[in-house]
């Protein structure tokens, strides 16, 4: 009798151990998951990441430039010496010229007719004849804003299979080979 009632002892404790080892089980999960809404998480296979693609349009400095051809006059300074050397010479042939009292008045004369041939001389090239003016290149430039369209990812077009169903969602990034999903676990009723 004794060994019945060690029998039934140590049945009555496997029972009462399984009981309560099966109801941990299910209420571990429940009670892990129960701050997130009775949901546990599990993966599933990815079969397909489109990306999804917007148009962007932004503005950029563009800066044209162009040459124009502008007509430069010759500034080149009157030749001083040369002046002056046309000065002296219209004064010697002007006192050359003159007599008595018209003297002085040729003498001036001459001085102011020599200072402006020797000026214009002093201007030309050595041939008597005056520089064309000069042909010269000014570049401008100016900038201006000009649009343009770029297209960038804007998220993935994912599908996925979980437990035989294909589902579609679209992510901010490309998840890979794998998906985290979320698995709601309810009493059915």
């Amino acid at each position: 009798m004794n060994n019945q009632i060690l029998i039934s002892a140590v049945a009555l404790a496997i029972t009462a151990v399984s009981g309560s080892a099966l109801a941990d089980h299910g209420n571990y999960r429940g009670d892990r998951n129960h701050a997130r809404g009775n949901r546990d998480t599990d993966y599933a296979r990815v079969v397909q990441v489109e990306p999804v693609l917007e148009r962007v349009r932004y503005t950029v400095p563009v800066e044209q430039c162009w040459t124009e051809d502008r007509v430069r006059p010759d500034r080149r300074p009157a030749n001083a010496g040369a002046a002056i050397f046309g000065g002296a010479v219209g004064a010697i042939l002007g006192n050359a010229i003159g007599h008595g009292d018209g003297r002085r008045a040729a003498t001036l004369g001459g001085a102011v007719v020599g200072a402006a041939i020797g000026n214009e001389l002093g201007k030309s090239d050595g041939r008597g004849d005056y520089r064309e003016p000069r042909l010269e290149q000014v570049q401008h430039c100016r900038t201006r804003q000009e649009e343009r369209f770029d297209e960038r990812v804007a998220g993935y077009r994912v599908t996925y299979e979980y437990n035989g169903r294909r589902q579609v969602t679209q992510l901010p990034y490309d998840p890979g080979r794998y998906l985290r999903v979320a698995v709601d676990v309810h009493p059915l009723g």
